[in-house]
């Protein structure tokens, strides 16, 4: 049976993907602490977040792809974290493709308004030297 966390991670990335900016960060705690692979890598509240996306958010001609998978959740009372792979790609204006997966880990914590997500962190594998 899906989770609470799991339904709302997923809306996460559906909102992404189809660049619904005013509600992609709607289940974010607003003093969340986001670790993102993209520059400056740590962003303190999610106001700090999205005073970035204009410098990095790729125009694509249709939806940009943007899936959890293999996403597991392990869920408490008031404490849930969950860790899976994402999907990112698309193509642009220009027709150039793009495509990449990504770690993603988050920590949530439920308030009096539901859970909230307070710990996002996106990372990509560094290829060893």
């Amino acid at each position: 049976m899906p989770s609470q966390v799991a339904d709302l991670l997923h809306a996460w990335a559906d909102r992404t993907a189809h660049g619904q900016s005013d509600a992609i960060l709607r289940d974010h705690a607003p003093d969340a602490v986001i670790f993102d692979v993209l520059p400056p890598l740590q962003h303190r509240g999610t106001a700090a977040y999205r005073a970035t996306w204009d410098d990095w958010q790729p125009q694509t001609v249709n939806a940009l792809t943007f899936r959890l998978e293999d996403l597991h959740v392990t869920e408490g009372p008031d404490q849930a974290f969950a860790h899976g792979l994402l999907h990112c790609g698309g193509t642009t204006a220009d027709g150039r493709s793009f495509a990449d997966i990504v770690r993603a880990t988050f920590c949530l914590v439920r308030t009096s308004d539901g859970w909230r997500i307070v710990h996002q962190h996106i990372s990509a594998p560094k290829a060893p030297q």
